[in-house]
């Protein structure tokens, strides 16, 4: 009844077999059937000279060139200003991301190349997919032509086709300086950018960029599946951190708003007027589904209050508002007594104007507290337990200290959010104005290690980071953290305190402690130390007061007239091989 299951190696071996297979079939059939699909939809939809011609009456050639060239610019900045080329320019290596970070005004540089820099690979690769959609979207509803019937072409102005693209990407680049020096705190990335192209392209092209989230999800799943067509999973315990603690939600609202408000201008510049109910819809599909809602603060080693109920409503509000500003009715924002002169209620701003002088209102009032922010700079300081210096960066590793991320300005009634404590590996140049927690202190403890690479325009340097502990039987672990300089030996960081077993042998307590350059076991009875021993290698023994102490790989155990327990266990991070 069951003979199939006789077949289970053969069928393991055929698993495995293509498991093993070279990548490029399965490629070659997901361009051939993705072409074919699409050769299927082209050939039923009928004539597409009109959509053609569409095309090619709002775009040279059909082609959204200043989306264009800023790919290319932002593919040129993170290869090689970035230095993320590796020699093999689909394969690119972790980029320098500090020096080209917005810290503040008095670092310049950071500032001025903030929005085209991105902290890693799959960073830039989101912001282009990202680009690629709404910046189309958005360049067509800019069009190179002129938009009125009738109008002429003219080669020798600014309004030439081969002129606006360039235009459209200098107001990119505009876009992208502003949103760096006044979105709050340090930024880094394009996405600002990338919001602010979608705010302008939900007002001129609400329907087509609602298709546009949805697009921009298929195209990453063509990507993954054509760079990794087959892949093998297996459940592991490993650290996560808060999955919205690094997403710059005040530079995303800033941009989206800044495009936004750019896009009403370009409507009423054409005299035109949006559909209403189309951007109020666009309007709350891309507010929930990009999280526009986000809103949360720090409250201390790893910890967030995320208050999503306030920032669902807060959506819904700003839709509300898009819409009005966009449709620019001219009723009264308030009912007015019709007793009243006629000449004192055309004096009263319209729900229009309220609406924009709300986005507005927000917009000064992000922009004010960006400019706040990038005012201070962080408190000249040594960072201890001797760290790693890189020309003028440190890397060093403490546990609850000030970040000095969040305490740059006081906020009366919020201390709990401007006096922050973190833990973990800490970048600090004060010439760049720079303290960053690199990695945190339960990701150092899940991984087991931290690569840290500093540098700036034509260097870089990596310093490696580990942390060894133990953990006893019914108690706590201790641990060693260690920084490894580029080109130089392993220095000790951090060690912390003694960790105690909570059985005992022979009425002796076993505790495990860092000691020179590794670990050591002590014995004690009562208030009396009876031994102390480094701990053997593995699959040799020693003996420290009595106590036989044998070590089976990652666990150590005690020996003492004919009782053998285990007392401790080495922990090696799922990621980490020792």
């Amino acid at each position: 009844m069951f003979g199939w299951l006789g077949e289970a190696p053969v069928l393991q071996g055929g698993i495995d077999a293509v498991l093993d297979a070279p990548p490029w079939p399965t490629q070659l059939l997901l361009v051939a059937v993705a072409v074919l699909s699409a050769l299927v939809c082209y050939r039923l939809a009928g004539p597409v000279r009109a959509r053609t011609n569409r095309l090619r009456s709002r775009l040279l050639l059909g082609v959204p060139w200043g989306t264009v060239l800023t790919t290319l610019f932002l593919l040129v900045v993170f290869l090689f200003v970035q230095g993320a080329y590796s020699g093999d320019i689909f394969d690119p290596r972790q980029p320098v991301t500090y020096a080209f970070v917005a810290w503040s005004y008095e670092y310049p540089l950071g500032v001025l190349t903030a929005s085209f820099s991105h902290g890693s690979f799959s960073h830039l690769l989101g912001n282009l997919v990202a680009l690629a959609v709404f910046g189309s979207i958005a360049e067509y509803g800019y069009s190179h032509f002129p938009t009125k019937r009738g109008a002429q072409v003219d080669y020798a102005s600014r309004a030439s086709p081969y002129v606006r693209p360039l235009l459209f990407v200098g107001a990119i680049a505009l876009v992208g300086i502003v949103t760096s020096a006044l979105v709050p705190g340090p930024v880094i990335g394009f996405s600002g950018v990338v919001y602010a192209l979608a705010g302008f392209a939900l007002v001129v092209r609400p329907l087509t960029t609602v298709v546009g989230l949805l697009l921009t999800d298929v195209v990453r799943a063509l990507y993954d599946a054509f760079t990794s067509p087959v892949a093998t999973y297996s459940p592991s315990v490993r650290h996560v951190d808060v999955w919205f603690a690094d997403i710059a939600v005040t530079g995303h609202l800033l941009g989206f708003l800044v495009g936004m408000l750019l896009g009403v201008a370009l409507w009423r510049r054409r005299n035109e007027r949006p559909r209403a109910a189309r951007i109020w819809f666009a309007a709350v599909l891309f507010g929930v589904v990009q999280q526009l809602w986000l809103a949360y603060l720090p409250l201390g080693n790893g910890r967030y209050a995320l208050f999503r109920g306030v920032g669902v409503a807060f959506v819904f509000l700003l839709a509300a508002a898009v819409v009005v500003t966009a449709t620019r009715p001219s009723r009264p924002a308030l009912p007015w007594p019709s007793r009243l002169p006629a000449r004192l209620v055309g004096e009263a701003p319209s729900r229009g104007q309220t609406a924009a002088a709300l986005l507005v209102t927000i917009v000064l009032t992000l922009s004010l507290v960006g400019v706040v922010t990038h005012l201070q700079t962080v408190e000249p300081t040594e960072l201890p337990n001797d760290p790693v210096e890189v020309e003028d960066y440190q890397v060093g590793y403490a546990e609850n200290v000030t970040n000095q991320l969040y305490s740059v300005v006081d906020i009366p009634g919020l201390e709990q959010a401007t006096s922050v404590k973190s833990s973990g590996v800490i970048v600090y140049s004060e010439r760049r104005n720079v303290w960053q927690l690199a990695t945190s202190k339960s990701g150092l403890a899940s991984r087991g290690y931290a690569r840290v690479t500093v540098g700036g325009v034509g260097w870089r340097e990596t310093v490696g980071v580990t942390r060894t502990s133990w953990s006893v039987v019914g108690g706590d672990g201790t641990y060693r953290v260690r920084l490894h300089p580029p080109g130089g030996p392993a220095r000790l960081a951090f060690a912390s305190g003694p960790a105690t077993a909570e059985a005992t042998i022979a009425n002796r307590s076993i505790t495990l402690r860092s000691a020179g350059t590794d670990f050591e076991v002590v014995v004690n009875t009562d208030n009396e130390t009876l031994g102390i021993g480094g701990l053997p290698e593995s699959g040799a023994n020693t003996t420290v007061g009595d106590i036989r102490f044998e070590r089976d790989g990652n666990d150590l155990y005690a020996s003492y007239d004919g009782t053998r327990v285990r007392v401790a266990n080495k922990k090696v991070p799922p990621t980490r091989r020792d």
